[in-house]
This record gives C-alpha cells, structure tokens and sequence, in this order.
C-alpha cells in the first residue's frame, strides 16, 4: 500500500459524511499528474467558519472566512523526500453556499476546492495573469478527471442541519 492511500483526512464538520477513498484518489491522481512522488502527500482539513476565520486572520490578516486554504510544509521541494507536502483547509460552509451559488452539487464544488488547495500547495498561483494561465488550464484537467471517474455529487452527504431535518447536498431543499 501506497503512503497516498493513507493520507490524513481530518473531518470536523459532524453534518458532513465524506468519501475519503474518493478523496484519496482525488489528491493522489492530481499528485502523480503533477509529477509528485508516490510516497509524498499531503493532509486534508474539513471545517467550519469559525476555524476557517481564525485561521485567515492568523495567516493571512483578513479577518473573515474564505472556501481554502493550503500551508505548503515549508520550503520543501514538492515529491522530494518529504512525505507530507501541506495542507489543504476547506470550509465546507462556503463550500456548501458556493454550489448553491453555481447550481451543482456539494461534491462537485469540494473537488473544485481541493484540488485548487492542492495546487497551490504545489507553488500554483492565480494572482498575476501569467500564473493563472498556469494554473487555471490544471484545474481543469484534474476537475476533468475527477468528473469522468464519477468523483463529485457522491463525495459528500450532508446528514443532517442543526434542525435536525435531512438535506440535500447540493441543493440546501429539504428531502
């Protein structure tokens, strides 16, 4: 077994049921598409407002929330001999008013955001324009994959609001 299939999810939004497999194969095919070794990695968060929030304004200085954040591991070359490149932090909140927004599915918008995280993790940038010429095209091509292989409606479920009353991920109606 590869260290990729073992890559730390840390799911701390309760209403949330991932598929950490897909998750997985999510981050280990951008990975090995951007030339990363098998045995490096790196660690998912799933989160709420308030940590996303706290973390922005520690990092960052904007103190409100925003849908990722990645924190590559230092000055590490990406795939060489370090087993754990960064982490990617997703607020599953905006994740969720994101979809609504763009009329897809939560899942559809997590891979969205994880792989961004993940390539910015990798020294991806989109602020200047010659850097997301860069990026922009790679996003698109993991995104493609993730669709073909069925990744994204099915990645996560939100079981349930603070009600208590059962949602549909994507759409925020009740079932």
């Amino acid at each position: 077994m590869r260290s990729r299939d073992l890559l730390p999810i840390d799911n701390r939004v309760r209403r949330i049921r991932i598929d950490r497999d897909g998750l997985r194969r999510l981050v280990d095919r951008c990975l090995t598409d951007e030339g990363v070794d098998p045995g490096s990695g790196l660690g998912l968060v799933l989160c709420g407002d308030r940590l996303m929030r706290r973390l922005n304004r520690t990092w960052r200085g904007l103190d409100r929330t925003t849908d990722v954040l990645s924190f590559p591991s230092g000055d590490a070359v990406p795939g060489v001999g370090d087993p754990i490149l960064g982490e990617v932090v997703i607020s599953i909140p905006r994740c969720r008013l994101q979809a609504r927004e763009q009329g897809v599915e939560l899942g559809v918008e997590l891979v969205r955001l994880v792989v961004h995280g993940a390539l910015h993790v990798l020294g991806y940038d989109h602020e200047r324009a010659a850097d997301r010429a860069r990026m922009v095209p790679r996003e698109r091509v993991h995104r493609g994959w993730a669709r073909r292989h069925g990744l994204g409606a099915g990645l996560c479920l939100v079981t349930a609001d603070r009600a208590g009353s059962r949602r549909s991920a994507g759409s925020g109606r009740s079932r």
